[in-house]
């Protein structure tokens, strides 16, 4: 997986004031430094930020056509509820950060990986990912309902009554995940990697009943 390519030194800018200038200007926002700061709501046609890095930010609703991320690093960020829809983000790490209920949907993510994130009640519909890392997040209540994936990596995270709809899983690996409850099709089934445990979890979604004795 390639990692944002962050290039020293960077500028110490005011998040909300940098966003002004930009959508005015309609230049892109580049190599800058945010800490502490918060970005209000905020509409535009595009905003794309470059090579930047997002310490302890929050980020209100934002209504933006198109919002791009392209080498840049969240940590420690609250995108709580944040619309990210049809957002394009390449090379892009989210490190600790709370995105509670963020939507990603119909988005486009390309070397992201999310690393001890709470991001429970997200929603992932519709959306195209390619190598695609998720470490040690809580992640419940996500939605992946027609979800493209490729090289999609999920390891120690907390996935509890997750929907999966017209998303193939052939080849992911869950084994390191506490899973339960899941809402899922058997198309979407198919190929997907468990443990023995997590496989019993499966069958009573499926309605089998399994005995130790033949009747």
């Amino acid at each position: 997986m390639l990692v944002p390519d962050i290039r020293e030194p960077l500028k110490d800018e005011l998040l909300d004031q940098i966003v002004d200038e930009a959508i005015n200007s309609g230049m892109d926002i580049e190599n800058c430094r945010f800490y502490g700061d918060e970005l209000p709501e905020v509409s535009a046609r595009l905003l794309e930020f470059n090579g930047c890095v997002f310490e302890k930010c929050t980020f209100g609703e934002v209504e933006i056509e198109r919002l791009v991320f392209v080498d840049c690093v969240f940590t420690k960020c609250d995108l709580s509820r944040c619309n990210l829809r049809k957002a394009t983000l390449q090379r892009v790490r989210f490190q600790e950060c709370r995105m509670i209920g963020a939507s990603f949907e119909g988005s486009s993510l390309m070397s992201v990986g999310f690393t001890d994130c709470q991001m429970d009640y997200c929603n992932f519909s519709n959306t195209k990912a390619q190598q695609l890392m998720m470490q040690r997040c809580a992640m419940s209540e996500n939605a992946f309902v027609s979800f493209k994936w490729k090289e999609w990596q999920v390891d120690g995270c907390r996935m509890h009554r997750c929907e999966f709809s017209d998303t193939p899983m052939k080849g992911m690996d869950v084994s390191t995940c506490e899973i339960g409850s899941w809402l899922i099709d058997l198309y979407s089934l198919r190929g997907l990697k468990v443990t023995q445990e997590q496989a019993l979890i499966f069958a009573g979604l499926l309605g089998l009943q399994i005995t130790d004795q033949p009747s």
